[in-house]
């Protein structure tokens, strides 16, 4: 008989995508994000080219950790940084940037308030308050009752408002707003996105 099991985890690679993506926008003057410092030299490419780039840099995030989520570790802004610079300008100026963009993203993301505090307050709400294995494993559609059956949950800091945040039948992207403030719909979207798929 197989087994559903439930895998969360905060990946480096799409949580550098939003801490960049808010960045541009900070830098743009608009609503403050996090990182709202002075982001303007890191040489990030202009709106019309940023944005469409950034939809494809997520898209091909999203398809590799879909199809094995060990894809992301901690030195993946180094191995997969011809990927990301493709938010940035040619040049001195982006490479720079991205440098730059890089280190300040792990000074934040790898200390006690970047990671480790996004997987432990998702983790609490998501399995303590929600109980979502209990909700989720009662209302999905079980393919084959033979074969181990795995959703894997990525958890980012922040909305994605420039990328495609939807995933896979059996990778849902879920942000701590989708956590905190729109729970009653967690569980009704992740199981209606993998029965389509799984149907």
């Amino acid at each position: 008989m197989g087994k559903f099991t439930i895998k969360s985890f905060a990946p480096y690679s799409l949580n550098y995508l939003i801490y960049i993506q808010n960045a541009f926008i900070s830098s743009k003057n608009e609503v403050p994000k996090f990182p709202s410092h002075e982001t303007a030299h890191w040489g990030l490419l202009e709106e019309e080219h940023f944005r469409e780039s950034y939809k494809n840099v997520w898209v091909e995030m999203v398809r590799r950790l879909s199809q094995n989520s060990l894809t992301d570790h901690n030195g993946i802004l180094v191995t997969e940084q011809t990927l990301f610079r493709n938010l940035f300008k040619a040049g001195e100026q982006g490479e720079k940037g991205f440098e730059e963009s890089r280190k300040s993203f792990y000074a934040w993301f790898s200390s006690l308030t970047g990671q480790l505090t996004i997987e432990k307050a998702a983790d609490h709400i998501m399995y303590y308050e929600i109980d979502i294995y209990n909700k989720v494993s009662s209302t999905i559609y079980h393919h084959d009752d033979r074969t181990n059956q795995e959703l894997l949950i990525s958890l980012i800091y922040d909305e994605c408002l420039f990328g495609v945040s939807t995933g896979y039948s059996w990778h849902s992207i879920v942000s701590l707003k989708d956590i905190f403030l729109d729970r009653k719909d967690l569980v009704s979207i992740i199981t209606e996105r993998w029965n389509e798929g799984k149907t």
